[in-house]
């Protein structure tokens, strides 16, 4: 994944106080979930961003989320929200860092709004899925 200046300038950076489950923002954070800027300076809860994932994206994202936060790896998951208004396609990437007893302590990441899928050719079945090869590997084709 490459970015750019102007990829930087469209992304939203957040901090997440875990023990306090209080997420701040700036304010492409807030545009992209839908928040006020004044919500994201007071803090929102996890619950809050939770909510605003669509449910078929919801269950994996908080499996993911809660992955990082015991493991401490830095993990990027993309997604759809809805803020009542419109969907947006997003991309996070973030870590849980931990205090010297190894608590999780802050998440701190950046969100940034993926672009818009670009059909595959017609060559290729279900649009955007290649399809699978049995005993191919990667390199080498199929027998």
């Amino acid at each position: 994944m490459n970015f750019d200046q102007d990829d930087v300038s469209h992304m939203g950076f957040f901090s997440w106080v875990v023990p306090e489950n209080r997420l701040t923002g700036d304010e492409m954070f807030a545009h992209l979930y839908g928040f006020t800027v004044e919500q994201v300076i007071r803090g929102v809860t996890v619950e809050e961003i939770m909510a605003r994932i669509i449910p078929g994206d919801r269950e994996r994202v908080a499996f993911e989320c809660h992955t990082s936060i015991l493991t401490g790896a830095a993990g990027l998951t993309t997604f759809t929200v809805f803020d009542g208004i419109r969907y947006r396609h997003l991309a996070s990437l973030g870590r849980c860092l931990k205090d010297i007893d190894g608590v999780p302590s802050f998440y701190t990441g950046t969100v940034f709004e993926r672009p818009k899928r670009v059909p595959a050719p017609d060559n290729v079945s279900m649009g955007n899925v290649l399809s699978f090869r049995p005993g191919s590997r990667q390199g080498e084709p199929a027998r």
